[in-house]
């Protein structure tokens, strides 16, 4: 895969080939916009662009030859691609968990490398494990440092990068990745060359999807499920387990349309019944947890959105098309429908940073609202 081979945000692809060109490069670069549409994707093909031993000029201008040794250490096809790359640095949640076992084991503590799960945060030891990184000399063009879900920092991380990101090394790009940027530091975003990345069509996706080689029908179904996320699409063609996730999906949200007093508790034991609990030591278990959990409300607010759409009539735009006799027999108001999804995007929001609150009273708070939204009297908006 390279720059030429990138589905959607074509705008994005343009400025940061265009500013390769150029040559004139600023050290720190923040890609925001909604999850899975390919931001942390493009900057690693973009660190390849950058170290690639043999670019090729093409029709649209300078891309990665996929063929040199480093275009190789950056394939999506091995599996920790970008950490072999001596000169891409990736720092996520899951690494912040492999430098804080590494520290374990050299302390003389066991640890079981396999049973790694990424953490809530990034925290200031994985910065500090990258700036010592980063004082070694280097023999690449550029050195690229990743830092994926950037609004996962942490005070202490965020002031660590900071000035790094104020004295920053030669030739070394930061490109930090988030969907939520307003969740980093204020004075980090000031820092940065920003560019937004937006939803994918669902033709794009479909077209992508199609030349995956699937049947029509499950590109279809896929393509309106992923609502603009093409990395979603492109994960969900390649497994199976999101046919079990909508199964359970439906069973929530088909609880949650005839919520009584009883099904309040049971609502949020059973959504987190299915969560994976990881490893039962300290943050690991319940950043695992609310991972999980963020992708079940997700889920959740697309089938109130589409029984939001059947309220009002408008069928045409149910994602949802195979959930169709649950909606149509649904006799919530638009009002009471509206409601309930601004419960669950603010149970949303609770349970991610900076708030992180407790994922088992967030989704009893959740069933409460749920509960006394359907049962209020139905009111026509206005």
């Amino acid at each position: 895969m390279a720059l030429r081979d990138f589905v959607g945000n074509e705008h994005a692809v343009r400025f940061v080939r265009r500013m390769t060109e150029r040559g004139t490069l600023p050290h720190a670069w923040l890609f925001s916009g909604p999850q899975r549409v390919g931001k942390r994707t493009l900057a690693i093909e973009w660190a390849k662009l950058l170290n690639c031993q043999s670019p090729v000029q093409t029709e649209v201008g300078i891309d990665a030859c996929d063929r040199c040794v480093s275009c190789r250490h950056l394939s999506p096809d091995r599996p920790s691609y970008a950490q072999t790359q001596p000169a891409v640095y990736i720092v996520d949640t899951l690494m912040a968990a492999y430098w804080e076992a590494e520290e374990k084991a050299k302390e003389g503590e066991t640890v079981d490398p396999t049973k790694l799960k990424p953490k809530l945060s990034l925290g200031i030891n994985a910065i500090r494990v990258l700036r010592e990184s980063l004082s070694h000399q280097t023999f690449w063009r550029y050195r690229v440092v990743i830092v994926d879900e950037a609004e996962r920092l942490t005070e202490e991380a965020s002031a660590a990068l900071l000035k790094t990101l104020e004295e920053p090394p030669d030739r070394t790009l930061f490109v930090l990745v988030s969907a939520n940027p307003w969740a980093i530091h204020p004075t980090i975003r000031s820092r940065c060359q920003p560019l937004r990345f937006r939803l994918v069509s669902s033709s794009v996706i479909l077209s992508a999807l199609k030349a995956m080689g699937l049947p029509d029908e499950k590109a279809s179904l896929l393509s309106r499920l992923a609502r603009g996320r093409i990395g979603w699409a492109i994960e969900a063609a390649k497994e199976q387990n999101w046919r079990q996730t909508r199964e359970s999906l439906f069973n929530l949200l088909n609880m949650m349309v005839t919520m009584s007093w009883f099904d309040v508790f049971r609502f949020a034991e059973i959504s987190t019944k299915g969560v994976e609990e990881g490893d039962s030591e300290g943050e690991t278990s319940t950043a695992s947890q609310r991972r999980q959990l963020e992708e079940l409300l997700e889920g959740l607010m697309l089938g109130w959105r589409d029984i939001l759409a059947n309220a009002f009539g408008a069928r045409d735009l149910i994602v949802n098309i195979d959930w169709q006799p649950l909606l149509q027999r649904t006799s919530l108001s638009p009002e009471q429908a509206l409601k309930v999804l601004l419960e669950l995007r603010q149970t949303f929001r609770r349970i991610r940073p900076p708030l992180n609150a407790n994922p088992q009273l967030a989704l009893e708070l959740l069933a409460l609202q749920t509960l006394e939204a359907i049962s209020s009297p139905k009111v026509a908006l206005q």
